[in-house]
Order: structure tokens, then sequence, then C-alpha cells
């Protein structure tokens, strides 16, 4: 079978989720740089990214939800339009952005040849999340850096290539009831269950937390490829600056992937 194809590539700019330590590997929140000819499409834009949005240069920002790793770079504004739900610029009405486009659930938009779409998660009831499905070409891949769960997760997931999920945990369940409904972080074991549901073959983890950040990155990488094989999923954790050309699967960090930053 041929493998897919597309001009675009990935880079994930932080792969820390609101914790306090940090290691070399994951030194800043959590963001991802979707690249494609002129466009450069910044997913989520934490607290670690304030000021720094220069050196980056986004052609324009989405935001998963409001929370500070995911939003708060924004606080002195943007440099660029950034698409986000109702809910999440309700709770960011004093930020100073000043194109704010918003986007409805599944309700694909277009930025030059990239495309995604909104789909709503379970993680916060103060500040309702998504995650996005983008498509370039023939390649698509879901982003959920936070999730306790994934209701449409058919719909989701349906044809992806790639699932880029929440590295909050490995194993250990995050997931509380609060209202009757789930909140916090699901653990990457439930998650691959999710792909191998869908039959979604590769996955890489963000958002990282503590178990990943302060583990050793060998060790770690090693125990996530082998829940994937556990689920007939291609597993890795992801790491600042690693950039995945579109069409490569996440197999080693040594063969398929290559750090870079923009």
């Amino acid at each position: 079978m041929v493998a897919k194809t597309s001009p675009i590539a990935l880079t994930f700019l932080g792969t820390r989720g609101e914790i306090k330590i940090r290691s070399r590997q994951h030194r800043r929140h959590s963001a991802l740089l979707v690249r494609d000819s002129d466009v450069r499409l910044m997913i989520d834009c934490g607290a670690d990214w304030r000021g720094r949005l220069t050196g980056v240069a986004p052609t324009a920002i989405l935001l998963t939800h409001a929370h500070a790793d995911h939003a708060a770079g924004l606080a002195e504004g943007a440099p660029c339009p950034v698409y986000a739900s109702e809910e999440t610029f309700n709770l960011l009405r004093h930020y100073p952005i000043r194109d704010r486009r918003r986007i409805m659930p599944r309700r694909p938009v277009a930025i030059g040849g990239v495309r995604f779409e909104a789909f709503p998660v379970e993680h916060s009831i103060r500040a309702p999340a998504v995650g996005y499905r983008v498509s370039a070409g023939q390649f698509s891949f879901l982003y959920l850096p936070d999730v306790a769960d994934l209701p449409n997760a058919a719909a989701a997931l349906r044809g992806v290539d790639l699932y880029i999920g929440d590295g909050a945990t490995v194993s250990r369940s995050m997931v509380r009831k609060q209202n009757g409904r789930p909140i916090g972080h699901a653990p990457i074991a439930q998650q691959l269950a999710w792909c191998r549901k869908q039959g979604v073959r590769s996955a890489i983890f963000t958002h990282c937390g503590s178990p990943i950040v302060r583990g050793d990155p060998r060790t770690i990488a090693a125990a996530v490829r082998q829940l994937g094989l556990a689920h007939g999923v291609q597993a890795d954790v992801a790491h600042d600056g690693l950039t995945l050309p579109i069409g490569v699967k996440p197999r080693s960090r040594g063969n398929c992937l290559r750090s870079a930053l923009p």
C-alpha cells in the first residue's frame, strides 16, 4: 500500500503540560506548528509563548481551550488571526486579540491548503475544549492535547492517519466526575484503545505530565511503544522541537523523526 504524502510538516514547538517541572525534552507548554507552503498554523499558545511569537511567525493560531497553558501566550494580543470557540473567546474577553474568528463544531475551515475541523471533547467544565482534525492533501491527523473523553470518537478518528494525544499520564487515569461529566486527563493507554477501535495505526503524545517529564526518556518511550504494540498502534512520545514530515510514521526518534526548531 502506497504511503500518503503531502508537502506539510508538523513541529512540536512545546510538549509540556501545566506542571512546574521541566526537562530538556519538555521545556515549554504544548504547541504544534503545521507548515504548508506559506501557511504556518500554530495550535495553542500557552503562557510559555508570551513574547515569543515573533520567532514562530504564525499565519494563524487555533486554540483548543482557554486554560493558561493553552492560551495565556496571547495575553498581550496576537500578530495574526486567532480561531477559537465562542466559549473560549468569552473566557478570553479581556485579551486584546483584534482578529477573532469564531469556529463552530464540525464546520470545516480552510487556510490555504490546510483544512481544520473542531470536535468538542470532555476535559473541563469551566473551560470547554475542542480537538482539531487537520487535513492537508490526503493526510489527516487529530490533535487532542487535553482530553478526558472523546464523545464522538468514530467521527473524529475516521480515516485519520495520525493521532496526537494527551500525555499527562501513561497508565493511571486522571479522570474524575464533576456534575456527572468526566473531566481531567485520560491515560495514554485509554487513548490507544480509542485508536485501536477506530483503526488508527500511529499515535504520538504531547502535553506531557510529571510521569513523562521527570522520567528517563528512553524508558518512557519504550513503555509507550509497548503499550502501543499491545493495541496494534505505533506509538511514541513527542519532545520540544521534534519535526515530523508528513507521510513518515513515528516508529523511533532515531529513524523517522528529526529535531528542528522553526
